[in-house]
């Protein structure tokens, strides 16, 4: 069976309905295939909502800013992850990464070259497929 993952940068979609939609987008909302889902942004000013929401849907929340002063690491992080997620994928494996920030679509390189299907979504600009 293949796998799924997605990796959600709350920086920048963090008002609860908006990343609900997001989610609709995705399909996770509907509970119907297994997912890695992990949502990564700086908790201390994301909304309780929309914390509550990514959890109920089964998201492990990732916390960006680990250390005092350090304002958020969200980018790298993301990075990192779906780098080390990628490592162990399959040809026909999915990776979702829902982010505004192009930077990511190198991901999308690297997935498309180990025959990963590919998209970046972002609730201001929708899907970018790969």
């Amino acid at each position: 069976m293949s796998r799924w993952a997605v990796f959600f940068d709350v920086e920048n979609t963090s008002r609860a309905q908006h990343v609900d939609e997001v989610m609709r987008e995705l399909g996770i909302a509907d509970g119907n295939r297994p997912t890695e889902f992990v949502a990564l942004g700086n908790w201390r000013v994301i909304g309780d909502d929309t914390a509550r929401l990514l959890a109920r849907h089964g998201a492990r929340l990732v916390h960006s800013a680990p250390v005092p002063g350090v304002k958020d690491w969200s980018d790298l992080r993301i990075a990192a992850a779906a780098g080390l997620w990628l490592g162990h994928a399959r040809p026909g494996d999915r990776l979702d990464l829902v982010s505004d920030d192009r930077a990511f679509d190198a991901v999308g390189d690297v997935a498309a070259s180990l025959g990963v299907s590919f998209r970046r979504l972002s609730y201001r600009l929708r899907s970018t497929a790969r």
